[in-house]
Formats: C-alpha cells, structure tokens, sequence
C-alpha cells in the first residue's frame, strides 16, 4: 500500500512540473540546491526560504530540520507540501507581504525569481535601510534586502541571483556599494550556465554573513576552480564592482614558438602563392596574346639582384 502511495505522489509530481515547465516554471535542480547548502554550517535547526517555489531549496535539508517558506505561486507550494516535512508555509508576494514579519532567521537560502517587477515602498524598513530602492523592473536588490533584513544579528544567508546585481549601476549600484561598507558581503561565487533544466543561464552567489569580521570579500569562480581574497581598498577602486572576473582571471599558457619552423611554413606558403600568381598571369597572358616572357624576366632580376647581394 505504501509502494503505490509513493508512486502516485512521484506520478502527480511529474504531471505537475511538466505542467509548469509548460507555463515557463523552471526549477533548481538538486545538485545545485547541495551546493547552495554546501556554505552553510552544520549546526542548522531551522531554514528560511523566501522564495520557496516547490522546495527543491528546502529538500535537501534533513527531515527533521524545521523549513520555512514563502512563495507567490499556490500550485508550487502544494508541490513542496507533498516533498517537504516540518514544513511550514504560507502563501503571497514576500515583498509586499513578509508572512514571517515578526521572525529572524539565522540561516537562509534563496533563488528568487531573476530581474522581475515590483511595487517600490520606501515605508517598508526592509527597504528603506539602504540608500535607495531597486529599481521597479528589477527587484533582485529588493529580495536580497529583505533577507538581510530576516536574518538575526549572527545569520548566514546563500542567495542565488542573476550576476548583473553585481555590475549594474544606478540605484543597484548605490546598494552593493552600501552592502559592502556594511560589511555584509561574505562571498560572491560565479555558477557556470547548464545547472538549472532547460536553461544554460549563468547565474552567482551571494553569502551574506552578519558575524563577518574583516572587510574582505571571498571571490570564487566555480568554472575555473578558483578563488581569491579580495580587500576592500581594491573592490573600493573597482568603483564595487563584485563581478568575479574583475578578480579571477583565466591564466593563458604561452606557446613557444619556433621561429625557424614559423619561416619555414611561411616560405612555403609564399611559393605557393607565387605559383598560383604564375599561373593566372599566364593564362590571361595567353588569352589576350600578351607577352608572358617579359614577366618572368623582371622576376629573374629581382631573383639575381638577391643574388649579386649574397
């Protein structure tokens, strides 16, 4: 009985991720949703996430750990209902409605939805604490702040964005550089497209700490399996830019290169092209009875000057 119970809740979840995938919902995969929670210490009792979306975030969490949600999308958080135990969540627009007002959290993992629109308020103290708002057509900063704002004064948050929150200008601009002053900014990872189904978007992210005690900032590029510690002064100098290639670059090999056998090819490829010279300025020559002789001589004598030199 318990067999086909199982199989009919992994029955209906297919049917009801290919109808999203249908209506353009997408989702993280687990391989991802462990790495995400590979930054996170051991010791979590309990885990936020603001964004819930079907909770393939939270699943990768111990049963007996306590989860926190939130999402917009009734028909993904049944999804998540019929995966997660120790669940708790609730339905609605976080940024207008923080379902969870009157809790922190010490640990938090996030993939909002990328650059959407939303409705600014400058009341909320979420948003308010910065000095200015994101922007209407992009609300990754209004996420990101929200869940600076829902962690307790020793709370961690993994949040995964799209990496233009970490060059674009204007009012973004104004906040990452208040982020990093704040000393907030932990690390900053750069993911490879191909992680998530169905889509090869490059995505980063973000380790918001509020116990950091030095000013750095951890950079890591998951491609090259690199990272770097990076201070202040320099991403200050870098006007706060945080994209990861302003501070790993690939190294490029250097070939040697063989000058006698560089000459050699090129020789040859100049042979070759004075034959294929030849032979068409014979052919014309031949076509329009022109004196092809005549050419070949002032050839002989550019050849023979060369060779008086020798």
């Amino acid at each position: 009985m318990e067999e086909r119970e199982e199989e009919e809740m992994a029955y209906n979840l297919k049917t009801i991720k290919e109808d999203f995938k249908n209506k353009g919902i997408f989702y993280t995969p687990k391989e991802l949703a462990v790495f995400i929670k590979s930054f996170l210490p051991n010791d979590v009792t309990e885990i936020y996430d603001p964004t819930c979306g079907d909770g393939a975030l939270l699943e990768v969490f111990d049963e007996n750990i306590i989860k926190y949600g939130q999402d917009i999308n009734e028909e993904q958080i049944e999804v998540a209902k019929l995966k997660l135990k120790n669940f708790l969540v609730e339905s609605g627009d976080t940024l207008k409605d923080d379902k969870f007002k009157n809790k922190k959290f010490k640990y938090i993992v996030a993939n909002p939805p990328f650059s959407i629109n939303w409705e600014q308020d400058s009341n909320d103290e979420r948003f308010s604490v910065a000095p200015a708002l994101a922007p209407k057509l992009k609300a990754d900063y209004a996420f990101i702040l929200h869940i600076l704002n829902k962690l307790t004064d020793d709370g961690i948050a993994v949040i995964m964005e799209f990496p233009g929150i970490l060059y674009r200008g204007n009012s973004e601009q104004k906040i990452r550089q208040w982020l990093v002053e704040q000393n907030f900014i932990e690390k900053v990872v750069a993911v490879p497209g191909d992680k998530f189904i169905d889509t090869k978007i490059a995505t980063c992210i973000i380790v918001l700490n509020k116990r950091k005690k030095d000013a750095n900032i951890i950079f890591v590029d998951d491609n090259l399996r690199k990272d770097r510690i990076v201070s202040f002064e320099e991403i200050k100098s870098n006007n706060f830019n945080l994209s990861v290639n302003q501070y790993i670059q690939e190294e490029r090999i250097e070939q040697k290169v063989d000058p006698i056998q560089l000459q050699i090819q090129a020789r040859k490829s100049f042979l070759n092209k004075l034959k294929a010279e030849l032979e068409f300025d014979k052919t014309i020559c031949e076509m329009e009875n022109y004196n092809f002789n005549e050419y070949l001589i002032d050839i002989k004598n550019i050849i023979k000057k060369f060779e008086r030199e020798e």
